[in-house]
């Protein structure tokens, strides 16, 4: 399993992250001690009770989604047998009601499995986020500055799936364990279905702990690509867009704080629709033709976007121009237009 290394690199400070080399090498990159010197990592070495104890005491009193799974989940948060429904539950409620949960079960060795998922730092938790944060001052940021999440919880297991942004995932407390693949081994992960899905990402319906190679047999050439990245408390990870990841949160008590951030204008809509539109008008076609729709797409929409008006006057380009928030708009209304006829 895993026949590849993460690259390692050290001294990294949160106000020194080189991001031309990450964006460059286009691979996870283990940032070791990026966020060793964050109040909250201190504090955690210190006494997990007492970052308990901080965190709740940070709390505003808005419910929060949490994630509740009985024993017998072992921690992996994710499809029921017939993949219709969840292993867990959903439910809202106070950051200091669910930290006291876990607070209570933390010498039993039988225990819920609770599971804060992608709370809004810098809003459910404004003082400790400005305290505990990255600099972000590349051009790349300039009209995306990131998102930053938090992830509160007992041992889980986020099976392996997706995400759009490029992300930044920083080890706050607890050991936690990032499996990741490149985009092109989606065939050999098996995903779930569109829907449902946890937390609004399409996962895997394999178990990569305990691969299943009779069910699914192309999960050990996934594996056998996979990157491994284990991190400790203030270790940082960055991972591109769209690369799968499979993170596992060991200890009883885990925190992560990850950072967001899209490359794309806001205008340009979420590739995903594109993705259904295409099931929608083109997955049940004859193979000859989608083959030929195939060479389309290669030419209108993956190929040089210049080649497709090299040879054509500028005053005719309409949407084969560099789009911009008028032609997205533009292009958005014909589409409706022609999907509600």
């Amino acid at each position: 399993m895993a026949k590849n290394t993460v690259l390692v690199l050290e001294g990294i400070t949160p106000d020194s992250i080189p991001f031309d080399d990450l964006f460059a090498l286009n691979k996870p990159v283990i940032l070791k001690g990026l966020v060793k010197s964050w109040p909250l990592v201190k504090q955690g070495q210190s006494s997990g009770r007492a970052l308990l104890e901080t965190l709740t005491n940070a709390d505003n009193g808005n419910p929060l989604l949490v994630y509740k799974g009985a024993p017998n989940i072992s921690g992996r948060f994710g499809y029921n047998d017939t993949c219709t429904g969840f292993n867990y539950v959903t439910e809202k409620a106070r950051l200091s009601n669910v930290l006291a949960h876990i607070s209570e079960q933390l010498e039993q060795e039988e225990h819920d499995y609770l599971y804060i998922n992608s709370l809004r730092f810098d809003q459910g938790l404004p003082e400790l986020s400005a305290q505990n944060t990255l600099q972000f001052t590349h051009p790349e940021f300039d009209d995306n500055q990131p998102v930053p999440k938090i992830w509160i919880g007992t041992e889980s297991v986020a099976a392996a799936h997706f995400d759009q942004p490029k992300n930044i995932a920083c080890c706050v407390l607890g050991k936690r364990r990032f499996t990741l693949f490149p985009p092109e081994q989606v065939e050999n992960l098996y995903p779930g279905p569109l829907s449902p899905t946890p937390g609004g990402q399409v996962v895997t319906v394999a178990n990569l702990a305990e691969p299943d190679f009779d069910t699914f047999p192309k999960l050990k050439t996934a594996l056998d690509n996979a990157y491994i990245a284990d991190l400790e408390p203030g270790d940082g990870l960055y991972y591109p867009s769209m690369w799968w990841h499979e993170v596992e949160a060991q200890d009883r008590f885990n925190v992560m704080v990850n950072f967001w951030w899209m490359t794309a204008k806001p205008f340009l809509g979420n590739p995903m629709d594109t993705l259904l539109h295409g099931m929608l008008s083109l997955r049940d076609k004859p193979e000859s033709e989608k083959a030929a729709w195939r060479t389309l797409f290669d030419y209108y929409v993956f190929g040089e976007s210049t080649q497709v008006t090299a040879h054509l006057p500028p005053e005719c380009h309409g949407p084969l121009a560099p789009m911009n928030d008028v032609s997205a708009r533009r292009m958005r209304a014909m589409l409706l237009n022609n999907l509600n006829r």
